[in-house]
């Protein structure tokens, strides 16, 4: 099933009533926000002459599908209509504007409920557990799912036990590098910390895995590395994301949140607090002693030295309000040409390594013009991976399994630019 007309929906209901609540309905912003929402309704609905979405035990429903993906990466928004008593959204046909416009202002909380009658209906057709089709739902999917849940719960004001992540972040450990790459791949442009910070959480467990680090480590690393970002968390996330250049103000709070969310850790309880607050307080600061905060001398823990490079992975390669985001290859080559300076030297060789020439989730324009995104590689052989698209640019009902070489390889696509999310296909690589 295709989940991006919801997606997309979805995105601009969530734009839609953030820019309602900030600047009220007649704002400039709002209106344009309000006129992508009318346009992703449209395209929702295009098939069928009602549109039920149902949210059900933090999942979400097409109809009687669960949208496993969409799910995960909405799941604040999906939160959000729950906690504000939504249970179902009904969209007719081309739903009228002003009806958008109050189902925006009731997702932000700035209005209680919907008129009644309208072209959007809210709880008139919410599913019963029996009518419901779930999707099996991987470890890794709920683990992500909890991880993303314990972080918000932090920026609310809960009380960080260490315990209860490590046990979270125990789902992840085990499973597949590939698998573990992929998904390591998911994006959300309203809560860029969370997910980043599970990102990096799944990379960092990777890169140790492939060190040789026990399970017992390995434990403590993914904490740490969940946690690594928790200053962003506590601190003002305006500042953190703004677009364009900073004031000075603004960039001193930047410098601060890595002993902000190193003194948060040392306030809790349980196991790995002090590896967890020695990586939230040096994954910014580099080898050749720059960096903030300097560390005078003093050696950086070795899980904060892979962290340092999960953490720049992933920022390289996600969108930012100032920059695009750059592909797998880009990345990698930033990493390498600030190895010993910025970076720990053997840990960027060991990250090299274990992403290879092409890393797993990266998407890739074959010779024959077909495309195709990484799943892994055999030692010494051939890549592997899955073509989505034919030579004639077609997506593909049913993935194809494929093994090339680096000869076959014309390039590096963006997946937005290939209209392909990776998530789409972590089944495939995970059966």
């Amino acid at each position: 099933m295709n989940e991006l007309p919801v997606r997309s929906f979805l995105f601009a209901l969530g734009r839609a009533g953030e820019r309602i609540a900030q600047h009220g309905r007649d704002d400039q912003s709002a209106r344009d926000a309000l006129g992508a929402l009318a346009e992703a309704s449209g395209v929702l609905t295009s098939r069928d002459p009602e549109v039920v979405l149902t949210v059900s035990d933090g999942a979400l429903y097409l109809g009687t599908r669960m949208l496993s993906h969409t799910s995960l990466e909405f799941n604040g928004l999906v939160a959000d209509l729950r906690s504000r008593g939504i249970d179902s959204i009904t969209l007719t046909r081309d739903p009228h504007p002003d009806d958008l416009a109050d189902l925006a202002s009731v997702a932000a909380g700035v209005s209680a409920d919907l008129p009644v009658g309208g072209t959007v209906r809210l709880n008139e057709r919410p599913l019963a557990g029996a009518d419901m089709d779930p999707v099996p739902v991987s470890g890794m999917r709920r683990t992500y799912r909890a991880s993303l849940e314990t972080l918000r719960g932090l920026g609310d004001g809960n009380r960080l036990e260490m315990g209860k992540v490590i046990g979270i972040v125990e789902g992840f450990v085990g499973s597949s590098p590939a698998a573990s790459l992929m998904m390591a791949t998911i994006r959300n442009h309203d809560e860029t910390t969370y997910y980043h910070s599970v990102n990096v959480s799944l990379l960092a467990l990777t890169m140790g895995g492939g060190m040789g680090l026990g399970p017992d480590e390995l434990r403590h690393l993914a904490a740490g590395a969940l946690l690594h970002d928790l200053g962003r968390v506590l601190l003002d996330e305006a500042a953190l994301t703004k677009a364009g250049g900073l004031t000075n103000e603004e960039w001193a709070q930047v410098r601060l949140h890595p002993q902000e969310g190193a003194q948060a850790i040392l306030a809790a309880t349980g196991p790995g607090v002090e590896v967890a607050a020695a990586i939230a307080l040096e994954h910014h600061a580099r080898m050749d002693g720059e960096g903030y905060p300097a560390l005078r001398g003093r050696e950086m823990h070795p899980f904060s030295r892979i962290v340092a490079v999960a953490d720049a992975y992933d920022a390289i390669t996600s969108p930012r309000p100032h920059r695009p985001a750059r592909t797998p290859l880009e990345a990698m080559r930033i990493l390498r040409e600030g190895s010993g300076t910025a970076y720990d030297a053997g840990v960027v060789t060991s990250f090299l390594q274990l992403m290879g020439e092409f890393p797993p989730g990266s998407m890739l324009r074959l010779g024959t013009g077909a495309l195709v995104m990484v799943t892994g590689r055999e030692e010494g052989g051939p890549a592997s991976g899955l073509v989505v698209r034919d030579p004639d640019g077609r997506k593909l009902p049913e993935p194809e399994r494929v093994r090339f070489g680096g000869e076959q390889v014309l390039g590096h696509v963006l997946p937005d630019e290939a209209g392909i999310d990776p998530m789409e296909l972590i089944d495939a690589v995970e059966s």
